[in-house]
């Protein structure tokens, strides 16, 4: 089985702070690929932003990797999890979907995670901190730089 694990940070404070990102791809348990960066410091920069970047750019390595497999993806993010799942974003009468309606630039990283995962076969779990330390790590491996 291929697992995704993403996770992202933004520190020293959030909002405003340095936001990060974190990334690895794991088949059978064991590590193929991983990745980590900045997105940027300052205005617009949140935990939500350096989660959801976690997410793209693993998508975008597992594609790069051709591998052709169902993939699993694992974050401890509620928010990115529920919303790529479909289950977050309805109106309250649960008949249009509206994701993000509010924070246009969340709403664009989550069709930029879509648009990834209408190429590959996916399941989505969310799993609790505890279970995500090596994404978590690598998120925060850049923002001790700044």
């Amino acid at each position: 089985m291929i697992e995704l694990f993403f996770d992202g940070a933004c520190e020293p404070f959030n909002p405003g702070g340095t936001a990060s990102y974190g990334w690895l791809i794991k088949k059978d348990g064991k590590e193929l690929k991983n990745g980590h960066g900045v997105i940027g410091s300052g205005e617009g920069m949140t935990n939500n932003v350096a989660e959801y970047s976690g997410l793209i750019y693993g998508l975008e390595e597992f594609l790069k990797l051709n591998l052709q497999e169902k993939i699993l993806i694992k974050g401890d993010s509620n928010m990115v999890i529920n919303m790529i799942s479909g289950k977050w974003g309805w109106n309250k009468k649960k008949s249009k979907w509206q994701p993000h309606e509010k924070l246009p630039h969340l709403k664009e990283l989550l069709n930029q995670a879509l648009s990834l995962l209408k190429k590959i076969e996916y399941e989505v779990e969310w799993i609790p901190r505890e279970e995500n330390k090596e994404a978590d790590a690598l998120s925060k491996h850049m923002t001790q730089d700044y």
